[in-house]
């Protein structure tokens, strides 16, 4: 997000097009601010964040293929690549030369529409804000305290998380909040704690007082609340829904991935974290976020 704070972070020139909301955009008026900028430089490539805004799709048709790049967030599990949604996508992929997906789930979109140029993942979505770590050293605890941190909709399948602890007894604390608050806490047992909104800077003490990180989305690009609790030293559950579970989770081996929306699997996840805590816990501890980062900045410098 663009504030009064940005100019300060960044060490680039950049043009800010509009003040306004995305959807509230005059995209006319987008489209030939873009087209005069890239008319009048001088440039190597250009990198565009996505295919969704249709003032992209053009500026894609009218520059050199060649130069141009594309960003993908999206996975294949929450993507169509047949019928007319793949076809228009596989035209958009034809005016591409490079493509930065972040993870095996994502670059699987390019695969399968049989896309000629050169993929390269980025491994991330960006390199998130990470504020200083306590220092804290936990032990293996005698019960464990797991964590939700998230909106609370539909997509984030926290129905699933409070039927299986209300089953089981063990203690969540659910932070965020979202349209299905009310209902969530009615349908939740007194071992379930809503926290509500907590803003990022305090989080950190959020995730100290907890022991595993638990993220059962339906569907989930990427989910860089995941990297968030692994960097606080939580092990992690998620599902295989979430965009991330290969790269941070399954790979690395930080915790467990469980089918999309099985009761059975969470419930098998989480006597499996519990009886193999200490593995997890030691690889999460053992992960380098200062190596993943430099990842994500050489795979966008392998262009030069």
């Amino acid at each position: 997000m663009i504030d009064e704070n940005f100019s300060s972070m960044v060490c680039f020139d950049y043009i800010q097009l509009s003040k306004i909301a995305v959807e509230k955009r005059n995209r006319l008026k987008i489209l030939k601010q873009l087209f005069d900028i890239i008319r009048l430089l001088k440039y190597q490539y250009i990198i565009y964040d996505g295919y969704e805004l249709i003032e992209f799709i053009f500026m894609m048709f009218v520059t050199h293929k060649e130069k141009n790049c594309l960003i993908c967030e999206s996975s294949i599990n929450e993507s169509r690549t047949t019928g007319m949604i793949g076809f228009i996508k596989k035209a958009i992929f034809k005016r591409i030369s490079v493509a930065f997906p972040c993870g095996e789930l994502h670059a699987k979109i390019f695969k399968e529409l049989d896309f000629k140029g050169r993929i390269v993942k980025t491994f991330g979505v960006g390199i998130f804000n990470k504020l200083p770590k306590r220092g804290y050293e936990k032990k293996n605890p005698l019960s464990y305290k797991y964590l939700y941190v998230g909106r609370l909709v539909a997509v984030k399948n926290i129905e699933l998380l409070i039927h299986v602890f209300n089953k089981n007894g063990r203690e969540l604390t659910i932070v965020g909040t979202g349209e299905l608050e009310a209902e969530l806490k009615t349908m939740a047992n007194s071992n379930i704690t809503f926290l509500g909104f907590i803003p990022n800077r305090k989080l950190p003490q959020v995730y100290e007082h907890h022991d595993i990180f638990i993220l059962p989305s339906k569907s989930e690009t990427w989910g860089l609340v995941v990297e968030e609790a692994i960097y606080n030293g939580l092990p992690v559950i998620v599902s295989d829904a979430v965009g991330c579970y290969i790269e941070m989770v399954k790979l690395p081996k930080t915790g467990i991935v469980f089918k999309n929306e099985s009761q059975t699997g969470l419930e098998e996840a989480l006597e499996c974290i519990e009886n193999n805590f200490q593995f997890y816990r030691n690889n999460v501890m053992n992960y380098s976020f200062e190596y993943r980062d430099n990842m994500q900045v050489c795979s966008y410098l392998s262009l030069l």
